[in-house]
């Protein structure tokens, strides 16, 4: 069934396309650049939240509830891997490109229309160091005013409490989440609530690649969808086990809840 809601981001419309009944947003890195400017500039309105996923990402939300929970309850949900790309581009949208994390995080930064006080919640303590030393000659209008190495562990009501009680404190406007799959969403989850007017945007380990601390993969390999081969060849005992199970998971569920039905869900509008 065909849905429409408001969306925080004024007039624009936004479409979506479901996949595994995740809204997926059809758009370009520039409107979310332009959504994310829109929202730092409007002091009366609220939270926003935004998630770049991956097919292992939305596979994996299949298969874990609380994650599902959660990521259905962010504001905007962008395709970071261009599998998600050809799958809503064969229910309609015309897409020519993914949403990328660590693109996006930098496009976001780089244009970011004032001085903004920028959270990094997550990440390790090199690439902290880079963004202290080479994020003012790289973003002038980001002023990094929260670089936490949140510790590893479970992610609850004290957990978020610790960072919120940080963000707080660094009067920070635009919240960048790294915690990594699924912990960012448990994260965002508790805090939602908690964030004021604040823009929380969840992307991963975007920052190792931006800092250098990891290499992206070549063009030709992003383009032909082969990004997560790019990593695993980089991480293997880190990524191989969940690569195994979840990519092979996002097949079967392309095969079983998309390709076998009759019909394709329907593409909604979100106003």
């Amino acid at each position: 069934m065909s849905s429409r809601s408001e969306t925080p981001f004024g007039s624009l419309a936004l479409r979506t396309t479901q996949l595994f009944g995740i809204p997926l947003a059809e758009v370009t890195y520039d409107d979310v650049v332009e959504l994310v400017n829109h929202a730092l500039a409007d002091s009366q309105g609220g939270a926003i939240t935004i998630d770049a996923i991956n097919t292992m990402g939305i596979s994996e939300s299949c298969f874990d509830a609380q994650m599902r929970e959660a990521l259905l309850h962010y504001d905007l949900i962008v395709p970071d891997g261009m599998p998600l790309v050809w799958c809503m581009n064969a229910k309609g949208a015309r897409l020519g490109d993914r949403v990328y994390g660590p693109y996006l995080a930098d496009r976001l930064l780089v244009r970011l229309a004032r001085r903004t006080r920028v959270a990094v919640i997550g990440g390790f303590a090199g690439v902290h160091e880079w963004l202290r030393d080479a994020g003012p000659s790289h973003y002038p209008n980001a002023d990094f005013a929260l670089l936490y190495d949140a510790p590893p562990g479970v992610i609850d009501d004290l957990y978020v409490a610790d960072c919120l009680e940080r963000i707080d404190y660094s009067r920070a406007e635009l919240v960048f989440v790294c915690l990594g799959v699924p912990r960012q969403y448990y994260w965002t989850a508790l805090a939602s609530g908690r964030l004021g007017r604040r823009v929380c945007v969840s992307v991963g380990g975007a920052f190792d690649l931006i800092s250098g601390a990891k290499p992206y993969a070549p063009a030709w390999i992003q383009r032909s969808g082969l990004t997560w081969l790019h990593r695993l060849i980089h991480e293997p005992a880190r990524l191989g086990p969940r690569y195994l199970k979840y990519n092979s998971a996002f097949v079967w569920l392309l095969l079983t809840k998309e390709l076998l039905r009759r019909s394709p869900p329907p593409r909604a509008i979100m106003r």
